[in-house]
């Protein structure tokens, strides 16, 4: 029988030796390069008949950030998180893609060389029956759960069965179905590497994901030669920030959350955690600042003043800024929010990075950065 996360023994408890005292044992540096290996022959040698497998692959990945560890543990994954998962990937894909040039016609995007793709299919129902038009709103419609159970089903008969089938074998490498159910079990070791190369893998998925895209024959009469599809698939535009600026105004009285001085009229949205680094609009993620700030910040992870005053303004205003985003449209997981927050700067700790303060300051990430976001 497979055990719950809230089941997995604590770190001191751990059976299998791959403690020592309270410092956990990560894959070796040849253990991932091996991990790396297999990796790229998932992508070179698997068959892409659709994006699916894509999807999985991302959708892995961001499970391993948010319920992983950065040891050897294996880790038990419920079919249903990974199906919630790519409800999220493909509802952007739910409405007509159109570029607007001559001779294209307006149309869903094909996602592989048959008929609708069954994810598609149903999400474009949830989207029509329940009226949602963002994500976060068909979560809270009656139809919900039977969506996702109809995508799990779908998720475990196609990508989970067949991901792991490279150059005509199977290379068991990343998971396991599991004896119970509605699970599977990452491998030991898995959920580390992911966390550890998460930009890596979503960049190479996601590019394989837009290029299988933009390849089916059934697009050609919708893309053309023109389209950001990238930004349409899956949500890159800053536009997409804009219900949550009125807001983020208030909230900091009008104040840029990096200098703390008067933003006036203006102010731009801002991901904490840099999209860049973890690709979701998580509504407790997100902060008001002037463009130039914005901009010296770049893809940087924010200083020390700036986690600490961060961390007690989602104290503080936590519900309010789930009630507020939430209902325009934006996911409001303050626990998930913070779990990626840790992750970003434990990674950016073992690689030596450092963070952004002010446009004159930056500073090496240590320990007391982790001590604050406890």
């Amino acid at each position: 029988m497979i055990m719950g996360p809230d089941s997995i023994p604590k770190v001191s408890e751990a059976p299998g030796g791959y403690l020592v005292g309270l410092t956990p044992i990560q894959p070796s540096p040849e253990e991932q390069l091996a991990f790396l290996a297999k990796l790229q022959r998932v992508f070179e040698e698997g068959e892409f008949t659709a994006t699916y497998k894509f999807a999985l692959l991302v959708a892995l990945t961001e499970l391993a950030v948010e319920r992983g560890a950065d040891d050897n543990r294996a880790l038990p994954l419920q079919i249903r998180w990974i199906a919630e998962k790519f409800a999220e990937l493909y509802w952007p894909q739910t409405i007509e893609y159109s570029t607007g040039a001559t001779g294209t016609t307006p149309a869903l995007l094909a996602q592989n060389l048959g008929a609708t793709a069954r994810v598609v299919s149903v999400l474009t129902t949830l989207r029509r029956s329940s009226g949602a038009s963002t994500i976060a709103a068909a979560k809270r419609s009656g139809q919900w759960d039977a969506a996702i159970r109809e995508i799990a089903h779908t998720v475990r008969a196609q990508p989970l069965r067949y991901l792991q089938n490279v150059g005509g074998t199977t290379v068991p490498f990343l998971y396991q179905f599991a004896e119970e159910p509605g699970w599977i079990e990452l491998k030991p070791g898995v959920a580390s590497n992911l966390r550890k190369f998460q930009g890596l893998v979503h960049q190479i998925a996601r590019a394989g994901w837009v290029r299988h895209v933009r390849e089916n024959s059934l697009n050609s009469g919708v893309i053309g030669g023109l389209g950001d599809l990238e930004a349409f698939m899956f949500g890159l535009t800053r536009s997409s920030l804009e219900p949550a600026r009125e807001f983020l105004m208030k909230l900091q009285s009008r104040r840029c959350f990096y200098c703390g001085e008067s933003l006036g009229s203006a102010g731009e949205v801002d991901h904490f955690v840099p999209w860049s680094k973890y690709p979701r609009d998580l509504a407790h993620n997100f902060v008001l600042a002037h463009a130039a700030c914005n901009r010296s910040k770049s893809d940087m992870l924010a200083g020390l003043v700036h986690v600490e005053h961060w961390r007690q303004r989602n104290s503080e205003h936590g519900d309010t800024i789930a009630g507020e985003l939430g209902e325009r449209g934006f996911l409001a997981d303050p626990e998930c929010t913070l779990v990626v927050a840790r992750w970003a700067y434990q990674q950016a700790a073992n690689s030596g990075a450092h963070a952004w303060t002010s446009t004159a300051r930056i500073d090496a990430i240590g320990p007391e950065y982790m001590a604050a976001l406890q």
